[in-house]
């Protein structure tokens, strides 16, 4: 797509841009009383004000807020897939399926939830049902009534393809394993495995820069993979199973083969230390004596996703009419609305402002 064609996604793009939240307004949002809370989210901008007080909240309404701001978010990529074209807009529907798997994944592990408690004796479950992201009405899937099946097997049923295919695959191990990340990682692979077609259709320096970011984010689902696995305890043969095969590697990321040391690693700890020198090691090694004294994957993963943020945010320095600008800011977006998520269950919740920020994305 030349210049000249990306003009109009481009000018829209940029007006959005303007009103995404900066470090400071979301530093005060953190520290404001719980009672001021959503007045004062009300005020960052019109559109959040606008479907905000449409939303009749009243107080600190997590779940509420949560589908409001979701809401909005796929406004902004329906903004995008409808005002590009040919491959690019290809790219962009695969981007915006990955909220479909995120939502189908969220099924898939309530109900095992569900399972595990009804295995306890107790005869409902305590999962809350999941907060989709509102994609049915573009995709046309209703993933929402799969929250009423009674079983993983009775969702994989009412699926369509390309999901009820890799799960049916899945299904076997799962129910010799019942490890749910069994069935996250054959969804993982087939949006991966989408997303990477529709990227190297594309042309010129597009294709590059869109392999760039879709590769940062495949290395760092993989890493966590690897990170949860080492802690949970499964065995070596069992994680090289769940990695990204190399052909989802792009020529500058992680693949397997340099990740041998970690993946034979004996635990979490060491698996960061053993792994080839990169920008990913230096995050998650400075982030090790928090995993360390929480014994927690969380400030690992926190790690990760700050890097990837920075990445983005480097990448739209400038602001570049190009597709990394498009890419950028429906990913800063995305971080927007999971910063502004989490800080309303923090409030809903009382818990402290220097607890919260150590889980939102600066």
């Amino acid at each position: 797509m030349t210049v000249s064609k990306y003009a109009y996604v481009y000018t829209r793009i940029r007006a959005r841009m303007s009103e995404l939240i900066d470090e400071r307004r979301l530093r005060e949002l953190v520290d404001t009383r719980r009672d001021d809370f959503l007045s004062s989210l009300m005020d960052t901008t019109a559109t959040y004000k606008a479907k905000l007080t449409k939303a009749a909240l009243v107080g600190i309404e997590a779940r509420k807020i949560e589908k409001t701001l979701k809401e909005d978010l796929i406004d902004q990529y329906l903004m995008v897939i409808e005002s590009t074209k040919g491959a690019i807009r290809d790219v962009f529907v695969e981007f915006l399926r990955r909220l479909e798997v995120k939502n189908l994944k969220a099924v898939i592990r309530t109900k095992a939830a569900e399972v595990h408690v009804m295995g306890t004796g107790t005869e409902t479950s305590t999962a809350e049902a999941p907060m989709f992201f509102p994609v049915e009405d573009f995709f046309k899937r209703r993933m929402s009534r799969l929250t009423e099946a009674d079983s993983i097997e009775n969702v994989i049923k009412q699926l369509e393809n390309p999901y009820k295919r890799v799960l049916e695959d899945a299904l076997p191990e799962y129910e010799k394993s019942k490890r749910v990340l069994v069935l996250e990682n054959v969804l993982d692979e087939e949006i991966a495995g989408a997303i990477r077609e529709k990227v190297e259709r594309l042309s010129g320096a597009d294709k590059g820069i869109a392999r760039k970011i879709v590769g940062a984010e495949f290395d760092i689902a993989d890493l966590m993979i690897l990170l949860r696995c080492k802690s949970e305890g499964i065995a070596e043969a069992e994680i090289r199973k769940y990695l990204l095969p190399g052909e989802f590697c792009f020529d500058f990321n992680l693949d397997v083969g340099t990740m041998n040391d970690s993946i034979s690693a004996e635990n979490v700890s060491s698996a960061v230390k053993l792994m080839p020198a990169s920008a990913y090691k230096e995050v998650l090694t400075d982030a090790l004596s928090s995993y360390d004294a929480e014994k927690s994957l969380v400030p690992l993963e926190n790690a990760l996703s700050q890097y990837f943020f920075v990445t983005i945010k480097s990448i739209l320095r400038g602001c570049p009419i190009n597709i990394g600008t498009i890419i950028g800011f429906l990913y800063l977006k995305e971080i927007e609305i999971k910063n502004l998520c989490t800080i309303a269950v923090c409030k809903e919740n009382e818990i402290p402002a220097e607890e919260t920020m150590k889980i939102v994305m600066l």
